[in-house]
């Protein structure tokens, strides 16, 4: 039955006119001779203004993304799990270009496993969540241009699954095979937890639940996005500003902001999205996306993972026009009504006075997830804005045996490109110059970050320790007095050896800095060097420079090489650097990153104060636990608080 059912949805999907309650007349208009792209209605008090202009190059770059996704990506489908976790974003763009027959078919395709998974749910794939985000806007959104037929068995499938709870609900597949399928994990919807696949989730169930008003499950879900929506605001995100995860949690919340009928729901889905959109403004940088981040996959910059590509979308601000590096959830911004705040926009254009230090706080990962909004902070991150770089670190350092935390990064203006990254770690494996990605052995040790500015000490709990830089190519190295010092299109760094010997370039190595057969870092280098062995620790130090601060590169060099080191105590984990214009930094290793002995000018720096705020700057301003952001940046104002969705 559930395929004879099928076969009629695809046939009509081929023969029936499309609909009028909800087509393309109202997904895209002309005006001006332009396509604009509309989302779904929105009341006025859930819309956040934009000026004309910022809306006209949106729907520019948004014609461009549909343009080139129809023209580059070949329409195709593959259902197996969760295969269409790009390819059904790939099709909507189909549609919306002008492809409607075959993106529609396609989007329209019998699942892999309708009776081996998906019997319960009339064929439907409610179960993988990176489907799920899909499913919802394929639904919601393109539902009056599908075949009544298989709109309705989406319906269906949609009322079975939220019938009751369907996370951890007996599966009749349940064998105890591997993976993470039903068939493992004996549930009716993924159980992975992981921040965008738990966003995935929760969304696609209270909106099923409340389209098919099934009302316990609806209301049971929507408590848990109220409680996470609380928690966000309170302590952050777990997952935080992800540069592979970013962008897939905002699809979710895109969803749930577009389609959700209760007001308070709606209410809390603009919450998160402004709080993810003021999170990536930071680190968003001219198609960038500087570090530190939790879950970095060691992308090169620019437009490398989901945080750059998705921000984009909004915050354009690059040089020249993207072409390539598509996530597939583009689609979700582009049909959606949701723009973020002004002043977070003026944020990530950064439209403010720099240089400025921003200090932030972390938690730890499965603390928003499992709304523990009374957790305390487990990282402790320094961000540094300039006029051409961004630095920023966190007092941990990059995370050791398996971990997946990028502990210090670089952001550089590039002239053609807009901003590339310059990463680093204590490896020998140029492969992972940030994040070890989930791989024990790449990084040598604990090691301990202390930043002022644009000053950093980093060292590690390894006096043998290997150490390794990526950079673009098209940056020029030489080295003086034991100095390595990099010069960019308007930035130079200066990187000095803390009982290592000096970096060496290694333009081999570039070869081995490939993920298979395709090169990881196209266009990039890698810098070598390695401890001495005759103290405890080694590291590095390194000190930023440009033309606002120092005026030329003669005379960046001239003051890093007049700079005064102490490594007398090195064997103690224990460095001093005093820069020419007087500015002194210190690190005391501590095996205890929040207790990590930093010293500023002299005065040691209150980490213990540092945790009780989760961002600390002039732009930007949340105590922890307090519920409330602020941000002001290009003259405006904006403030993201609890009462925005509560007492409804």
């Amino acid at each position: 039955m559930i395929a004879l059912i099928t076969a009629f949805g695809l046939f009509f999907a081929l023969h029936t006119p499309l609909h009028a309650q909800w087509d393309l007349s109202n997904m895209k208009r002309q005006a001006a001779g332009k396509t604009v792209f509309q989302g779904l209605p929105i009341e006025a008090s859930l819309r956040n203004k934009w000026p004309k202009e910022w809306e006209d190059q949106f729907q520019q770059r948004a014609s461009r993304i549909i343009t080139l996704q129809r023209e580059n990506q070949k329409p195709s489908v593959n259902t197996f799990f969760e295969n269409e976790k790009r390819s059904y974003g790939f099709l909507m763009a189909h549609v919306l270009g002008g492809n409607e027959e075959v993106g529609l078919r396609m989007l329209q395709a019998r699942d892999h496993q309708h009776e081996e998974w998906h019997r319960e749910t009339a064929g439907i794939d409610y179960y993988a969540c990176f489907t799920l985000k899909h499913q919802m806007r394929k639904y919601f959104y393109f539902g009056d241009l599908l075949a009544p037929e298989y709109k309705q068995q989406m319906h269906l499938g949609a009322k079975s699954w939220t019938e009751e709870d369907p996370f951890r609900r007996p599966h009749y597949a349940y064998d105890r095979s591997p993976g993470w399928g039903p068939n493992a994990k004996n549930s009716w919807v993924d159980v992975r937890s992981t921040e965008n696949l738990y966003l995935m989730r929760v969304t696609s169930v209270y909106l099923m639940a409340e389209e098919t008003e099934n009302n316990g499950t609806a209301a049971s879900y929507k408590q848990h996005l109220l409680n996470y929506t609380k928690t966000l605001l309170r302590i952050g995100i777990g997952e935080w500003d992800s540069e592979n995860y970013h962008g897939h949690s905002i699809g979710s919340l895109l969803n749930l902001y577009d389609f959700a009928k209760d007001h308070q729901v709606k209410a809390a889905a603009k919450t998160c999205l402004d709080f993810f959109a003021a999170a990536g403004a930071i680190k968003y940088w001219r198609g960038g996306f500087n570090g530190p981040t939790k879950r970095d996959y060691n992308h090169a910059q620019p437009f490398g993972g989901s945080a750059a590509n998705l921000l984009w979308v909004w915050f354009g601000d690059h040089p020249s026009n993207k072409n390539d590096h598509w996530e597939g959830d583009e689609v979700h911004q582009i049909t959606s009504a949701y723009r973020p705040p002004e002043a977070v926009v003026h944020l990530a254009h950064k439209k403010f006075a720099k240089p400025v230090e921003i200090f932030a706080s972390k938690p730890e990962y499965s603390a928003t997830t499992g709304h523990h909004s009374k957790s305390s902070a487990a990282y402790l991150e320094t961000q540094y804005i300039a006029h051409s770089y961004q630095m920023g670190s966190l007092t941990s350092g990059t995370s050791k045996d398996g971990g997946d935390v990028c502990g210090f990064k670089l952001l550089i203006w590039d002239d053609a490109r807009g901003a590339v990254s310059l990463q680093a770690a204590p490896t020998g494996d140029a492969a992972y110059p940030g994040s070890p990605m989930y791989k024990t052995g790449i990084v040598s040790a604990e090691n301990r970050i202390a930043q002022q500015e644009n000053l950093a000490i980093w060292l590690t709990q390894d006096g043998k320790s290997p150490w390794t830089w990526v950079i673009p190519e098209s940056v020029t190295v030489e080295q003086q007095a034991g100095v390595t010092f990099l010069q960019a299109d308007r930035t130079w760094v200066a990187v000095r050896g803390l009982g290592t010997s000096a970096l060496k370039l290694d333009r081999k190595s570039s070869i081995r800095i490939t993920e298979g057969t395709k090169a990881r870092f196209p266009g990039h280098v890698a810098m070598l060097a390695s401890g001495t062995g005759k103290h405890a620790f080694c590291g590095l130090a390194v000190e930023v420079g440009e033309k606002e601060s120092h005026h030329s590169f003669a005379k960046f060099k001239k003051a890093v090489l007049a700079a005064e080191v102490d490594l007398s105590q090195l064997d103690e984990g224990v460095v001093r650097y005093k820069a020419s214009d007087g500015k002194h930094l210190g690190i005391h290793w501590s095996d205890n990153p929040m207790n990590l002995g930093i010293r500023r000018n002299g005065v040691r720096r209150d980490l213990q104060d540092a945790a009780r705020k989760l961002y600390d700057s002039p732009i930007i301003h949340s105590d922890w636990g307090s519920g409330t952001l602020k941000i002001e940046a290009g003259g405006t104002t904006y403030s993201i608080k609890e009462s925005d969705f509560e007492g409804e």
